[in-house]
């Protein structure tokens, strides 16, 4: 189209007198260049313009594709997590359910327990009773787990094993002829206790009848021996021949 126009314009300017007609043809012939110069720019531009465009196309397109991977991993994810919630759910619903079936057994442990501290040695104890009732205290207001509980009560019966086979030198409270002295006492297993108050007095504690007596030793003989354990054990002296009175006779006392 622009060739015609142009030999038009040539036949136009042949056909105009003078040298205004060829400088009229020469400035027409300049504007159709500058106009084909700005025809060739605009295409340029459109075709940048079409490029830039389908190049954000297709970075959309990859962003597209990369979210809706990413949706799908997530959707995964949840999934996941909801199977492992119900899991979980129905672990903690089985273990419910055993700690409601283990809750009678440790209170029967801990009936028995206390039952066994009740009758044994008076050897400190309302300190081993406290130790049973913290623990039911703890597992009543849900503090402490079933097996939490248990585990205590079997440490405590360990530490009641352990105090029939060890004998050693303690300190606390003894009920002496109605009066509550605090004495220095030495402990022969759970079989029997021998004390010795802060005025010299000496007694052994031992099971009597349903029970368990405290008895002052009053014999020379006897009160000596007493005296000399306990001097012993004051000297970290543990492994010997000890000469005692036969508290566990009808004439070991008195």
């Amino acid at each position: 189209m622009w060739t015609r126009c142009f030999v038009w314009l040539l036949v136009v300017g042949w056909a105009l007198p003078g040298t205004a007609a060829a400088e009229d043809l020469k400035g027409l012939a300049t504007a159709l260049a500058e106009m084909r110069a700005d025809v060739e720019r605009l295409n340029g531009e459109v075709d940048d313009a079409r490029r830039a465009q389908r190049d954000r196309l297709r970075a959309l397109g990859t962003q597209l594709a990369e979210a809706e991977a990413e949706l799908r991993r997530d959707q995964l994810r949840v999934q996941q997590l909801r199977e492992a919630v119900d899991r979980k759910r129905g672990t903690i619903a089985k273990a419910t359910q055993q700690l409601v079936a283990l809750t009678p057994v440790v209170t029967q442990a801990a009936g028995a327990l206390r039952a066994h501290v009740e009758g044994s040695l008076p050897f400190k104890r309302d300190e081993r009773l406290a130790a049973i009732a913290e623990i039911e205290g703890q597992l009543a207001r849900n503090l402490l787990t079933p097996q939490g509980a248990l585990a205590r009560l079997w440490a405590l019966g360990e530490d009641e094993l352990r105090l029939t086979r060890d004998t050693g030198l303690f300190r606390q409270t003894v009920s002496v002829e109605g009066a509550e002295v605090l004495a220095d006492v030495v402990r022969l297993g759970m079989v029997a206790m021998f004390y010795r108050t802060g005025a010299g007095g000496v007694g052994v504690v031992r099971r009597g009848g349903d029970g368990w007596q405290v008895e002052p030793i009053t014999a020379a003989e006897a009160a000596e021996q007493v005296t000399g354990l306990f001097d012993a054990f004051k000297k970290q002296i543990r492994v010997g021949f000890f000469e005692l009175p036969a508290f566990l006779g009808a004439e070991g006392a008195g």
